[in-house]
């Protein structure tokens, strides 16, 4: 670029509102545990998903990491059912027990965008990245997703980018930045 002119983003717009991105927790061992994060995982029936890991919870013996873990997978089946009250008291439980809360914060952010609640989501984007959530790719574009509908485009952008940079592959991020533009403004 020419010295004097600066350049900005600007974004096309979309016929739809992309969805926030979720992760299950991956769970040791062969009890109904794993059950609930297996149906979890594959995107099952999220009222028969809120059944398992809540059976899960109540009867297996779980070391603190799986029971986080299986709080978080609740939270998404619960979420996926549309029982927002409810996933989020499930990732309340996860942040408290204080093992890998990260996954939990991430998590808690497509929940809050799907509420519209995109200042909350933002900070738990921000909260899962500080912690270093194992799918750091996801933080980032929940995140972007939050800039972008408090329209921080910029940031939006950059957030995207950051997604495919801690994973290459990462479709939903490559989706979002296809709809970018780098336009040159002033002289």
């Amino acid at each position: 670029m020419r010295a004097g002119s600066t350049a900005a983003i600007i974004l096309a717009t979309l016929s739809a509102s992309p969805l926030a991105a979720t992760a299950a927790e991956s769970v040791i061992g062969n009890g109904v545990a794993r059950i609930c994060y297996l149906h979890t995982e594959h995107g099952l029936n999220a009222r028969d998903g809120v059944r398992i890991c809540s059976d899960a919870l109540a009867h297996d013996v779980l070391s603190g990491a799986d029971r986080t873990a299986t709080l978080i997978n609740r939270a998404i089946e619960r979420a996926r059912a549309q029982d927002t009250d409810g996933a989020m008291d499930d990732y309340q439980s996860a942040i408290a027990i204080g093992v890998g809360p990260g996954t939990a914060y991430l998590n808690r952010s497509a929940t809050l965008i799907a509420l519209h609640r995109y200042t909350d989501a933002l900070h738990d984007a921000d909260q899962a990245i500080a912690l270093g959530a194992q799918r750091i790719e996801i933080a980032y574009y929940n995140r972007g997703l939050a800039n972008e509908s408090l329209g921080n485009i910029e940031a939006a952008y950059h957030d995207f980018q950051d997604a495919l940079k801690a994973a290459p592959d990462f479709a939903p991020a490559q989706q979002q930045l296809a709809r970018f533009r780098l336009v040159r403004t002033g002289s």
